[in-house]
C-alpha cells in the first residue's frame, strides 16, 4: 500500500481537498500514476460527473488525468491544460522518496481570459449529446487571476501543511508536492508581444512532428529572420528551439507508447528520427527511463 493510500493520509487528503474545493469552487481528485482515482470526488461539476459515468468517455477522462500528470512530472511543477472535453485542469505531481507516486488534480473550469494549451493530441465528440451540452452550460467560468490565486493557496497547503502531516515516518521521509510558482506566474501571464508569430510557429511544429524540423524553416514560416526568431522563441518559451522540439517529440512518443502496440523502431520513425538509438537515448535523457521501461511501468506490466 502506497503512502497516499494509507488510511490516515487518505482521510487527511480527502478532508483537505474537500475544504479546498469548497473554498475555491474548483473540483479536485487524487489519482495514481495510471490516472485511476484513489480519493473521493470533490466538487465535481455535473458535466464531469455525467461524462465520467458514460463508458465511451470515462477512459478519455482517465487518460487526460494520466497524461496531464505526466506533463507535470516532466515539467517538474504544476501544469494546467485542456482536457478532451475542453475544460481546464491542473495537475500537481507528488514525489515520495524521489519516486513519482501520484497526482493531485484540480479544475473542471473554463478560463475566460486566457488561451490554455490543450497538451492532448485527442478530443471527443461529446457535444453530440444534448444531455452533456446542457450540463456544460453550468461549468464554472473564471478568470486566470482566480486560477493563479487558487494555485497559490494549493502551494501553501501542500508544501507547508500536508508535507508536515504526511511525512516524518521512517519509510516516507521525503514528500514533495512540486509547484514552481515562478514558472506558473510566467505561464499564467497575459500574452506578450509577438504572440501571433510564436503561436503560428507552435502550430507549424505540432503539424510536422513526424519529420525533422529546423529553426530556419520555422522562422521562414512566420516571416522572421532566423536570428531574431531564435532569440524570440527562447525568450517566450524559456528554452531553445531544439530543446522544445525534442520535448514535444518525447511527449508524443509517450502517447504512442501508452496507446499503441507499435514497436520502438516504428515510433522513432513516425517522429522523424533517423536512428532509433538516438531516439532511445534522447527519451532516457528526458524521462530517466527507456521507452520500453516507460511502457511497462505505465501499463502496469511486469
Amino acid at each position: 500500500m502506497g503512502i497516499l493510500e494509507l488510511p490516515r493520509n487518505r482521510e487527511l487528503l480527502n478532508t483537505i481537498m474537500s475544504e479546498y474545493s469548497s473554498a475555491t469552487d474548483l473540483a479536485s481528485v487524487l489519482v495514481n500514476i495510471h490516472g485511476k482515482e484513489i480519493s473521493d470526488y470533490h466538487n465535481f461539476t455535473s458535466f464531469c460527473q455525467l461524462i465520467r459515468s458514460k463508458k465511451e468517455f470515462r477512459h478519455l477522462c482517465q487518460k487526460c488525468d494520466q497524461l496531464g500528470g505526466l506533463e507535470s512530472s516532466k515539467a517538474g511543477h504544476l501544469v494546467h491544460y485542456k482536457c478532451h472535453a475542453g475544460l481546464i485542469d491542473f495537475s500537481l505531481p507528488i514525489i515520495v522518496n524521489d519516486q513519482l507516486t501520484g497526482f493531485l488534480l484540480c479544475g473542471q473550469i473554463i478560463v475566460e481570459d486566457k488561451d490554455i494549451p490543450t497538451r492532448m493530441d485527442f478530443s471527443s465528440d461529446w457535444s453530440k449529446s444534448l444531455e452533456l451540452c446542457r450540463a456544460y452550460e453550468n461549468v464554472p467560468r473564471v478568470s486566470h487571476k482566480k486560477v493563479a490565486s487558487a494555485i497559490s493557496i494549493l502551494d501553501k497547503i501542500s508544501n507547508y501543511y500536508l508535507v508536515k502531516e504526511m511525512g516524518g515516518s521512517r519509510d516516507y521521509k521525503d514528500i514533495r508536492f512540486h509547484i514552481d510558482a515562478a514558472s506558473l506566474e510566467q505561464e499564467l501571464r497575459l500574452p506578450a508581444q509577438h504572440k501571433n508569430e510564436i503561436k503560428k510557429a507552435l502550430t507549424f511544429i505540432d503539424k510536422n512532428l513526424n519529420r525533422p524540423i529546423t529553426l530556419e524553416e520555422t522562422a521562414d514560416h512566420v516571416y522572421l529572420s532566423h536570428y531574431y526568431f531564435s532569440k524570440l522563441f527562447k525568450k517566450e518559451m524559456n528554452m531553445n528551439f531544439v530543446t522544445y522540439i525534442n520535448n514535444k517529440k518525447i511527449e508524443k512518443a509517450k502517447i504512442f507508447l501508452l496507446e499503441s502496440n507499435w514497436s520502438i523502431e516504428n515510433i522513432s520513425r513516425s517522429l522523424g528520427f533517423r536512428q532509433t538509438s538516438y531516439f532511445c537515448k534522447l527519451f532516457k535523457n528526458t524521462t530517466q527511463s527507456t521507452p520500453a521501461d516507460f511502457r511497462r511501468q505505465m501499463k502496469g506490466l511486469s
